[in-house]
This record gives C-alpha cells, structure tokens and sequence, in this order.
C-alpha cells in the first residue's frame, strides 16, 4: 500500500463503516475561520494571550458581547477547527452562538495557530520543550484570565476534548486550583484522556513499548506532525523505526470506529488536521501508559526529577482536589478514553465534583465533532440541560443570525 494511503489512514480518521446522512460543506484547508464563518452571518474576532511562560496563544472568538460564555478547547494533535467541522447544525461552536453563548475558541501551544513565543523562535528545541501538564499550568490559566477580562465576566463553562480535558482536570487539581473554582462554573469533559490502561492506540502503544519518542525526537526535534504536507513522510520514517507495525494501524485501534461518524465530516477534520504538537507531549502519555498512573512528566532519571520537582519521581496527580463541577461524557467505542479506564477516573474523583456521567453508546473518540443522525447528538442536548443549570441564557436573548446553509 502507498505510504501517502497508510498516511490518510493514520492521521484523517477515515472510519470504517462510517455512514454519513447529512453532508456538511466542504473546508477548504486554505480557508481561515474568519472568512469560514462569515458563511453563517458570523464575524469572528482573533485574540492573543501570552502566558507565564511567554506562549503566544491565538483564541478565536463568536461575539455574543455581554451573554453568557463558553471556551472550547481541542485535544492533541488538534485545533480550534474541531468545533466547526460538521455541519451547522451539529457543529457544536457554531450551535452555541446560535443558542445565545459568547462562543472562544481557544488553541493550545505548538498547533498551527499557537507557534509563537516572546523570546523563543519555533526552530529551537526550547520552544517545543512541553506537555499538556505545562499546557495546564500555564495555557488555561492565560485563557481563562484573558477570556474573562475581555467579557467582563465572573466565570464561564469549559467544553473540552481529549487533551483539552487532561489540562482541565490537571489545571482544577494543581497549582491553578482556586483560580479553576472561582472561574469556570461547569467543566465538560469530552472523551478525558487520562488513566490509559486499556487504551488501544497502537502509536501510542509503540510510544511506550521501545523508546519511540526518543527516537522521534531527535528526527522531529522542532515539533511532530505540524505540517501537513510532511506526513507521508513522518508515515515512512514510523514503517522504517518501528520495523513496520505502525505502517500495519488501523483507524480503529487508534480512535475506535463508529457508524455514528460522518465520512464528510471527518474529511472536513483532517481539512486542519494534524495540527502539530511537541514530541515530549506524545512522550507524557506514553509514560501514563507504562505507569499507568497519571502523573507529571518523568524525566528519566532520579537526579533529572529532583530538579524539577525536588522529588526523586514525579508526582501524582491528585485528582480529589479537584472541586468544580465535572460532567464526563464518554463513549462506549472509544479507543483512546477507554470505558474501564473511564470508571477509574470516576473513581479517583471526588463524587460531589461529578454533576452528570454518561457513556453513550457507539461514541468513538471524534463522534462529539464528526456525528451524524439524530443518535449522534445527543450529547450535545445532554450538554445544552446543563447549561441551562450551570451557565443559562438570559430569558430575553438576543435573536440568533439565521444560518446560511
């Protein structure tokens, strides 16, 4: 098979067996968000943030000044486009905005929209020196403070994917605690990749069977997957490390599969898709995988550790701290949160944090972004009941933008 088919079935999430019964437009990977979501009456405004350790973050934000808000963050690999990608009617950023919501779209450090540093240029090993756990330290902190101030608001609902949930639950468990429970009045968490157990991701899986990343690394040591001209590449250098097992994945051993996802859709998703991220981010899940505890990064060896963390091995998550309110949404065909690892996070958390747990049957790791037919949307009215507790519109809302399909 031709390394560029071996690419697509890599890194698009073709599924097998997907069936699509609503088409949504096709993205044009060329296309900015702004010009996009002019299509659907919607005049986007883009953001910068710095943070504590001087990323540049770029945040796209649905202006509904002065209504209630939501940040949206995507998980590794992934960017802002996530949440726009199906059709507008099952897009979930674009719903928002038209239910009401003030609508950021936020971009973690390293993607396509976040490569930029105040002293730092990209083409060093220092800038792509980073995992989620300093996305958590550092990334949510900037967006929250930043997203607030520019409302004027006292707290907003965070809708997270994947990674985007590991920083969230990191962030409400750590040293950004108090700043999480005065802030965000509910945490959704899409699919929370954290205990990885009994994930079925065979990259990842190669990651921390045989030292992958070091490997990787010193090929790709200015960021991993950021271009997307260079994958068939990445894909023949992966077939040649790792004596062909990566040229052999299937898609559903790295998201799982479900009839529940549209091919169009998932086209639409890897139109920005991959959108690049640090070796080292890779690396930190490949440990949770070898430990599987979920902990700060190890940097192999006791002296390396103890100066990082003035302890010998990285510590522990506590995940108990964690106080704001949680709703996990997860999927019973998910092969990267794992169901049985799901219920170990539920366990770990406090159950008074825990405001709503579902596992929806079908649900493949991308089904929240690339759903089609009625099954696939029903998250999102489970989403839409807790916003009404949690961050409700006003009863006199502004009319929504007719959406131009």
């Amino acid at each position: 098979m031709p390394i560029f088919v071996l690419s697509k079935l890599l890194f698009s999430f073709v599924l097998v067996g997907a069936v699509s019964h609503e088409k949504p437009t096709h993205i044009d990977p060329l296309i900015s968000t702004e010009d996009y979501l002019k299509n659907y009456g919607i005049n986007v405004t883009e953001h910068f943030f710095t943070t504590k350790d001087k990323y540049i973050l770029r945040a796209f934000r649905l202006p509904r000044p002065g209504a209630p808000v939501v940040m949206m963050q995507h998980g590794i690999l992934a960017s802002s486009w996530c949440w726009l990608t199906n059709t507008p009617e099952t897009s979930a950023g674009i719903v928002l905005w038209n239910m009401g919501y003030d609508v950021w779209l936020t971009n973690s450090r390293g993607n396509t929209y976040s490569r930029n540093h105040t002293t730092l240029k990209t083409k060093t090993k220092e800038f792509w020196d980073y995992s989620f756990d300093d996305m958590a330290i550092n990334d949510v902190p900037a967006n929250l403070e930043n997203i607030l101030k520019e409302t004027d608001k006292k707290d907003l609902t965070v809708v997270a994917w994947s990674q985007g949930a590991t920083q969230m639950l990191i962030a409400a468990s750590g040293s950004n605690k108090k700043l999480i429970e005065s802030s965000v009045n509910l945490f959704v968490a899409l699919s929370p990749v954290t205990y990885m157990k009994n994930q079925k991701s065979l990259l990842l899986d190669i990651a921390s069977y045989g030292k992958l990343s070091a490997i990787l690394e010193k090929e790709y040591p200015y960021g991993f997957l950021d271009t997307p001209v260079l994958i068939p590449a990445v894909v023949e250098f992966l077939c040649i490390a790792t004596a062909g097992k990566i040229c052999s994945i299937t898609v559903d051993s790295l998201c799982g599969t479900s009839p529940l996802d549209g091919v169009d859709a998932i086209e639409n998703l890897t139109s920005h898709f991959p959108a690049g991220t640090s070796v080292k981010d890779l690396d930190h899940y490949a440990q949770f995988i070898e430990t599987g505890l979920m902990r700060r990064y190890d940097y192999g060896s006791w002296i390396a550790n103890l100066k990082h963390y003035s302890h010998t091995v990285p510590p522990t998550y506590d995940l108990k701290q964690i106080k704001v309110k949680t709703a996990l949404f997860l999927g019973t065909n998910d092969a990267l949160a794992d169901p049985t690892d799901m219920l170990q996070l539920a366990e770990e958390l406090n159950p008074s944090t825990i405001v709503f747990q579902k596992e929806y049957i079908g649900y493949s790791h991308v089904t929240w972004l690339v759903g089609t037919g009625s099954e696939s949307w029903n998250w999102f009215k489970d989403m839409e009941t807790l916003l009404k507790q949690y961050n409700p519109l006003p009863a006199v809302k502004a009319s929504a933008v007719p959406v131009v399909v």
